[in-house]
């Protein structure tokens, strides 16, 4: 059965590297809400800084005009040309369907992304940079039980990380996950996008 939108649980958060301006963020998180799940976005553009901000703000927009587009491979594959003559981002996608507890992921470069569920779960990205370089997209398809907690987060939070172990996380909020991973977790000299989703 479906949710409403009122029943998604989700958070979304950004953090600048420590001499940055706050706003100023090479790291991308979006969510958007579709009549059937959610679209999910992770992106990391390669530095810090002002050119790496408005690289990130564009393909933000981007995505969320083609964020219908059924199959992630396609939007991953229109990302990189839209990106063309950029320094490039890492990208993770996800669709999320209610109505058939599905998951599918599509990423490129080092976004890690982790189902909880509740053993962690790490989805395997493929090689490069979108706008760059990049390795063909692959799309994946997992069930997705209720009560999994999908993780995606940019390099300013260690991959390495067994969040399950961090004692009362993965039972928060999403908004208290997201803002403990970056708190105390987050890289300062770095840009760190985290997004949580609670199933």
């Amino acid at each position: 059965m479906a949710l409403t939108h009122e029943q998604r649980n989700y958070a979304v958060g950004l953090r600048p590297h420590m001499h940055e301006a706050e706003g100023v963020c090479g790291d991308m998180g979006l969510v958007v809400e579709l009549d059937d799940g959610l679209f999910i976005a992770q992106l990391d553009v390669l530095g810090h800084g002002p050119e790496a901000s408005d690289i990130a703000i564009r393909a933000k927009s981007f995505l969320e005009e083609i964020s219908q587009t059924d199959s992630l491979v396609d939007i991953m594959q229109a990302l990189h040309a839209h990106l063309k003559g950029t320094r490039g981002a890492a990208v993770a996608l996800c669709r999320l369907d209610y109505g058939k507890d599905e998951l599918k992921y599509a990423g490129v470069g080092n976004i890690t992304t982790k189902l909880h569920a509740p053993t962690a779960v790490t989805l395997v990205p493929r090689d490069g940079v979108v706008g760059y370089i990049m390795s063909t997209p692959r799309e994946e398809t997992l069930t997705i039980p209720r009560g999994a907690v999908l993780i995606l987060h940019s390099d300013g939070v260690p991959s390495h990380l067994d969040l399950s172990m961090i004692e009362g996380l993965m039972e928060s909020a999403p908004q208290t996950i997201v803002n403990r991973m970056i708190n105390e977790l987050g890289k300062k000299d770095d840009d760190v996008g985290c997004i949580v989703v609670k199933v």
